[in-house]
């Protein structure tokens, strides 16, 4: 784990993990990372938490959750995809808001593909959509 971790960046950390649906909880995340899992990077003022995902054909540095300013949040990634690179990663990834796709098209990044999301509940059956419109009809 980084040594430069403080209040403000846990809590940064912890923001940006609610904004992100709440799927994980800050202590779901260090368990990652002292697992190895993960990998939390940070200058002190900006954090970013990545893993390494390993599919048949490439190899992703994924950034998973970041806090602190965009410009240093940017200066702090392009040392992590240094790291990436000298461990085989080929491609990176990141999943955020969409004000990200807008910030880092001048460092490169360019959309993949839109990751959706909803809620499931017990009594979601999903009626009220269009009954011609299928996952595979396209937008």
């Amino acid at each position: 784990m980084s040594e430069y971790i403080t209040t403000e960046i846990l809590d940064g950390l912890e923001e940006a993990l609610e904004a992100g649906g709440g799927t994980h909880a800050l202590s779901d995340v260090l368990a990652a990372i002292r697992s190895g899992k993960a990998q939390l990077w940070s200058d002190g003022e900006n954090a970013l938490v990545t893993e390494i995902n390993c599919a048949p054909r490439e190899k992703e540095l994924h950034f998973w959750v970041a806090t602190g300013t965009l410009d240093g949040c940017i200066a702090l990634s392009n040392k992590v995809m240094r790291w990436g690179r000298d461990q085989g990663c080929t491609i990176a990834s990141l999943t955020g808001r969409p004000g990200w796709a807008r910030a880092l098209a001048r460092e490169g990044w360019s959309f993949r593909m839109v990751q959706l999301g909803r809620r499931l509940t017990g009594d979601d059956d999903g009626e009220g959509q269009d009954a011609d419109h299928h996952a595979d009809s396209g937008p």
